[in-house]
């Protein structure tokens, strides 16, 4: 399991999030490489990167560990993370699904 830190980068239009995760905080840890059996331990505002591959290319997003949990379905809310670390694993900043809607 990775750790890194990141930093949320807000839509200025306004929130779209629905008063998600990414609306309340300004950094947020990013873990990957996250077991199953790993996920209950993690804190509930923190993201898990979801790795997948969209059109033959490596596409990432992040998603709260709470939405994750629950397995209820989420949408980008417009906000991103993003850090210089270079342990980061996008070369631009990675959307957060952190919408949900009833």
């Amino acid at each position: 399991m990775k750790k890194i830190n990141t930093f949320v980068y807000r839509n200025t239009l306004g929130d779209c999030t629905a008063n998600g995760l990414t609306s309340q905080m300004d950094m947020l840890d990013l873990y990957s490489d996250v077991t199953e059996e790993e996920v209950a331990d993690l804190p509930n505002n923190a993201l898990i990167l979801i790795e997948r591959e969209l059109f033959g290319k490596q596409a990432w997003y992040a998603l709260p560990i709470d939405i994750y949990k629950s397995k209820r379905h989420s949408m980008a809310g417009g906000n991103f993370v993003y850090t210089s670390d270079s342990r980061f694993p996008a070369k631009a900043p990675i959307s957060v699904h952190d919408r949900v809607e009833n």
